[in-house]
C-alpha cells in the first residue's frame, strides 16, 4: 500500500513539473470561460474502514467464563468506483459538482477477546454502494496548465449488499442508507483535448451504520458494538 501511494505522489509531481515546463503552451485556453456546465467521468480506487464504539460488556461465554468482546477493523481491502461528473461553474474559482456513481469494496470486522486478545471471529463485510456525492469546489488561479483545488460536501449512499449472511459468517447487517461528510484536495492538468484531475478524498459516516436484529444465536457479536461508523479513503482520476 505504501508503494502504491508513493507512486501516486510521484505521478502528481511529474505532471506538475511537466505543466510548469510548458508555461508558454497553454492548453484549453477558453475552458474556464465558456459554458458553465462541464461533463465527464471518474475512475477511482478506495479503502473502506469502520470506526467502532465497543460496549466492552461481558457478552460471551468461553469455557464457562464471561468475556468481553472487542470489535475492530484490522484488514482493509482495495476496491474501486466509477462516477459520472456534472460540474457547474458558479464563479471563476467556485464550482458545484455532482458525481453520481457506484462503488465496490469490503472490510474485515474482527472480534477479539478483550482479555486475551484472541481472535474469535472475522466478518468479511462487502459493500456495493449507489452514491450521489455533491461537492462545493474552490480552485486556485490557473498557473499555465496546472491548478490545485480543495472541496467539501456530502454524499448519500445506498448499500445493495447490507444484509446479514450466516453462511458467510456475517451475523448482522449494515444500514442500507448512509450519509457521509466528504472533503479532499486535488490537482488539475489541462491537456491538449481534455482536463485531467487527480484527487484524494476522505469520506466519514455521519450516522450509526449498525442495524437492529442480529442473526439468532450470534447476538454476542452484535451486542459487542454500541455504534459503527463507515469511513472511506479514495484516490480519484477525473476526465472532463
Amino acid at each position: 500500500m505504501k508503494k502504491f501511494f508513493l507512486s501516486i505522489l510521484l505521478t502528481v509531481t511529474c505532471l506538475s513539473v511537466s505543466a510548469q515546463l510548458t508555461r508558454n503552451d497553454l492548453n484549453l485556453v477558453h475552458y474556464d470561460y465558456g459554458s458553465p456546465f462541464r461533463f465527464g467521468f471518474s475512475l477511482g480506487i478506495n479503502i473502506f474502514d469502520f470506526t467502532t464504539a465497543n460496549t466492552l460488556k461481558n457478552n460471551i461465554v468461553i469455557n464457562g467464563a464471561n468475556h468481553k468482546v472487542r470489535a475492530d477493523v484490522t484488514t482493509m481491502h482495495t476496491g474501486f468506483d466509477i462516477n459520472a461528473i456534472v460540474d457547474y461553474r458558479i464563479k471563476r474559482q467556485w464550482n458545484l459538482r455532482a458525481l453520481p456513481g457506484i462503488s465496490f469494496g469490503s472490510r474485515n470486522l474482527d472480534f477479539y477477546d478483550d482479555d486475551t486478545n484472541e481472535l474469535l471471529h472475522t466478518m468479511k463485510i462487502g459493500s456495493n454502494y449507489i452514491e450521489l456525492p455533491v461537492h462545493l469546489k474552490f480552485s486556485a488561479k490557473r498557473n499555465s496548465n496546472f491548478r490545485p483545488y480543495v472541496f467539501a460536501g456530502v454524499n448519500g449512499r445506498y448499500n445493495l449488499s447490507a444484509g446479514s449472511d450466516e453462511k458467510s459468517g456475517v451475523f448482522f447487517g449494515i444500514s442500507n442508507t448512509e450519509a457521509f461528510g466528504e472533503f479532499g484536495f486535488g490537482f488539475e492538468f489541462y491537456l491538449a483535448y481534455f482536463k485531467f484531475s487527480i484527487e484524494a478524498k476522505f469520506s466519514t459516516g455521519i450516522g450509526n451504520a449498525l442495524t437492529k436484529g442480529p442473526t439468532e444465536g450470534y447476538e454476542a457479536y452484535y451486542n459487542a458494538i454500541d455504534k459503527l461508523y463507515s469511513n472511506m479513503f479514495m484516490i480519484k482520476f477525473h476526465f472532463e
